[in-house]
């Protein structure tokens, strides 16, 4: 493996004012094009000095480029290396982001103030950790990483706190470990020869209670200050439990159909997210928006926020919960009349469809506090009869956000494919994404 830096730059910044529309609506500090594949690896974090870093996997190996406050590259290193099978990326406290593969020994460790990419060092770990298949991942007890699953019938948990340089396995008897959460203590579902049991432990890792999970379409999905947090998916209830199984408080969701996803943040409160939006062939189109249900600590529902308008083909890329109850929520749509696009009427001759990223704080009382939206994408389209349908117009815009980095409660980076673009001898390029500050 060998790092250079690189003599080619592959970004061209593009550079915006700061504002506020009202109070809400927030511009971009800058932008930069790269000319990558968008269905390739793009992560974005910062340095320890707060500069923006956007690791992509190009034809010539990984590229690390720190840009500085004004999005300016100031930093390229090329790594000549191709990482394969990468499960998911998550971020470190420490300006690090760990390439989760199928085991330990075929995960990466990227560090964005060495400008280095290195094979994570299974050495130092011992205890053969190395080549056990992992299940999961999450961060825990604010900082260390929780990595688990099941090894020749044996469920594990090996804590590693990458600001400390150590690691902890976690003692437990079970066939296997199916998600581990934990704020200030430690909260695993694990599969033992009574059935699926939710395991609670203190900061100290001595385990303070557990219970049998009865129902087959419960799950574990957090931990509300130090109570474990099941949902049901059948009816996407919620339920709160203390250690010993006894339920504490239950949720009736009979406000969203369609559960995309859930958290349990900081606070102690519980986030569902998804739509009942439809693009289908044979059942046409069924606009929708954006749904977030917040629950608070206690089980009361705190509001029920609808974002982005009327849209299809909804995707939800990134949910952060912070300690003050706050929840920023990233996620796409489409919008227009593309209901001609899927059916070939004759309602679409010719019809638009406009594609929107959005960027929403929410505050725990449910008001819209800041939001983003990146340029949006406008398509248009004629048509020739029965799902016979070709473009002949568009404008460059964001068509799918690929991931989103909280710096903090109001500022954030992302990184999202870019359609539409030409070059100056109006050649199509596909493979082309665009680094946001906001």
């Amino acid at each position: 493996m060998k790092s250079l830096i690189s003599s080619r730059r592959v970004a061209l910044p593009v550079f915006l004012s700061l504002f506020l529309l009202g109070c809400f609506a927030t511009s971009a500090q800058w932008m930069a094009y790269v000319m990558v594949d968008p269905a390739a690896l793009n992560e974005v974090l910062t340095d320890g000095n707060g500069d923006t870093v956007h690791l992509s996997e190009q034809d010539d190996g990984l590229h690390l480029t720190t840009y500085d406050a004004d999005g300016v590259i100031v930093l390229e290193t090329v790594v000549d290396l191709a990482v394969t099978d990468i499960q998911q990326a998550v971020d470190l406290p420490n300006q690090q982001l760990l390439l989760v593969g199928a085991t330990l020994a075929d995960s990466w460790l990227v560090d964005s103030n060495s400008h280095q990419i290195n094979p994570f060092d299974v050495v130092a770990l011992g205890m053969g950790m190395g080549d056990r298949p992992i299940a999961g991942v999450s961060t825990v007890l604010g900082g260390p990483l929780a990595v688990f699953g099941s090894y020749e019938d044996l469920g594990w948990v090996l804590l590693i706190d990458f600001a400390a340089g150590s690691s902890q396995l976690v003692n437990l008897t079970a066939q296997a470990v199916n998600a581990v959460f934990g704020y200030e203590g430690l909260m695993l579902e694990a599969v033992t020869d009574l059935g699926r049991e939710v395991i609670s432990y203190d900061a100290a890792l001595s385990e303070v209670g557990r219970f049998v999970v009865t129902s087959s379409n419960e799950e574990l999905i957090g931990d509300s200050n130090g109570r474990p947090v099941l949902f049901n998916k059948s009816n996407h209830n919620v339920r709160t439990m203390d250690v010993a199984g006894v339920e504490q408080w239950a949720f009736e969701n009979s406000e969203l159909e369609t559960v995309d996803g859930k958290s349990v943040g900081p606070d102690g409160s519980v986030v569902l997210w998804g739509d009942n939006a439809k693009l289908s062939l044979l059942l046409g189109v069924v606009f929708d928006n954006a749904h977030v249900l917040r629950i608070d600590a206690e089980g009361v529902l705190a509001y029920h926020y609808l974002g982005g308008g009327d849209m299809v083909n909804i995707a939800y890329s990134n949910v952060k919960q912070f300690d003050n109850g706050l929840v920023q929520i990233s996620f796409q749509g489409w919008t227009g009349e593309v209901g001609g696009l899927l059916l070939g009427s004759s309602l679409g001759t010719p019809f638009n469809v406009t594609k929107r990223v959005y960027h929403d704080f929410i505050t725990a009382g449910g008001t819209k506090t800041r939001w983003m939206l990146e340029p949006k994408r406008l398509e248009t389209y004629s048509q020739c009869g029965s799902l016979c349908v070709s473009i002949v117009s568009s404008t460059e815009g964001h068509c799918k956000n690929l991931d989103v980095f909280n710096i903090d409660s109001k500022r954030l980076i992302s990184v999202s494919q870019v359609c539409g673009m030409k070059d100056e001898n109006d050649v199509s390029q596909p493979d082309v994404v665009k680094v946001v500050r906001y």
